[in-house]
């Protein structure tokens, strides 16, 4: 095979990886989802990560083939080299005697960056790397490396601005919620703060047809102000909830109903700390959905990577609670994309460039 070819048909392959990666990318929590292909002889077999993380796409691909030594592999994200929930795919790929590895990205989880290919040219198996990311794979080094989620958010407002109606609970349309149903599909935990907790006392699941999935929920309530219909609510039931409350009585009480983080409030950095905490819990990529000053917060501290504005056509007026213009105006670039439906525009602002502040944080 001439070398134009062999080199054609990596990328493609490789582009195959990346697509099979695609295939279970917000089901595979805290583990990335990824693409595998093998081609050995005139034999190409196809794998991607199992639902939940398990099995690993390579491992699955690789256990039950027989002699297919000198073959080919081709993956999203490189091979991991360390055992726990699941095996190590470098030791599956030496005993089945693998000639060549090629993938998309490196893997800067600390427990394989730099090593697998230590482990693979040891044994005389080379590993060639391209700087090609799939979606799956930027999320996951996103994480690894800054040591938080990734972190996206949403807030939906009036067409004056208001991001609350004093007489309704819900204002936005029925594609507008489907929309949020799939923003939280795509994540792996939820944050709101402690009026969206305490007022509107969500379901905060994921209502798509035929998906199950389970979504860690977080929550700030720095006194454990709760109101007594939240505590019925079995969607809320074992949420996280980060508090500084000196009321033992009470923090014994709702210890019993919720996962309670002590934390301290006065100290810098109160958003990067609370995210540092959540990525501990196994967290890669989190929904900020409710809470206007929730938001704020962590638009002031730089930390969202894309946030979605959900607009609705109508106008409150004397109705209108919470009033976002000042937070709308801050944003002093153009959404990069725009959505447009029935009874709602939703406006999607670029990462890192989402807020713009002339002083403190600039």
């Amino acid at each position: 095979m001439g070398k134009a070819k062999s080199k054609e048909l990596n990328k493609y392959f490789l582009k195959l990886s990346n697509k099979l990666s695609e295939i279970n990318q917000f089901e595979t929590f805290p583990n990335p989802c990824v693409g595998a292909v093998l081609v050995y002889k005139n034999n190409i077999s196809t794998s991607y990560t199992g639902k939940d993380g398990s099995p690993h796409a390579e491992y699955k691909l690789l256990k039950d083939r027989k002699n297919i030594y000198n073959s080919n592999l081709y993956t999203s994200l490189e091979p991991c080299c360390h055992k726990g929930k699941n095996p190590s795919c470098v030791d599956i790929i030496l005993k089945k005697k693998i000639k060549n590895v090629y993938t998309n990205s490196k893997d800067f989880d600390y427990r394989v960056k730099g090593k697998t290919k230590i482990f693979l040219n040891k044994k005389n198996v080379k590993i060639f790397y391209k700087n090609n990311e799939s979606n799956s794979s930027k999320i996951h080094n996103f994480s690894s490396k800054a040591k938080i989620p990734y972190v996206v958010s949403k807030i939906a407002l009036s067409g004056d601005g208001f991001s609350k109606h004093d007489k309704k609970k819900l204002f936005t349309g029925k594609h507008a919620l489907k929309f949020a149903h799939l923003l939280r599909y795509k994540s792996d935990s939820i944050l709101i703060g402690q009026k969206t907790f305490n007022d509107d006392n969500p379901k905060l699941d994921s209502r798509i047809e035929g998906i199950k999935k389970k979504i860690k929920i977080f929550s700030i309530n720095q006194q454990l102000k709760i109101n007594p219909q939240v505590l019925k609510n079995p969607c809320l039931r074992n949420s996280h909830i980060f508090h500084n409350c000196k009321d033992r009585e009470r923090v014994r009480k709702l210890g019993k109903l919720f996962k309670l983080i002590r934390f301290d409030f006065n100290e810098d950095e109160v958003c990067h700390r609370i995210l540092k905490i959540i990525y501990k819990l196994n967290c890669k990529k989190i929904l900020i959905e409710g809470g206007i000053h929730t938001l704020e917060s962590f638009l002031k501290a730089k930390l969202i990577n894309e946030l979605y504005v959900v607009k609705n056509k109508h106008f409150f007026k004397k109705h209108g609670l919470l009033d976002a213009r000042r937070f709308i105006n801050s944003l002093k670039i153009k959404p990069n994309e725009i959505i447009s439906l029935e009874e709602n525009t939703i406006l999607k602002y670029k990462p890192r460039y989402v807020y713009r502040d002339n002083t403190k944080y600039r």
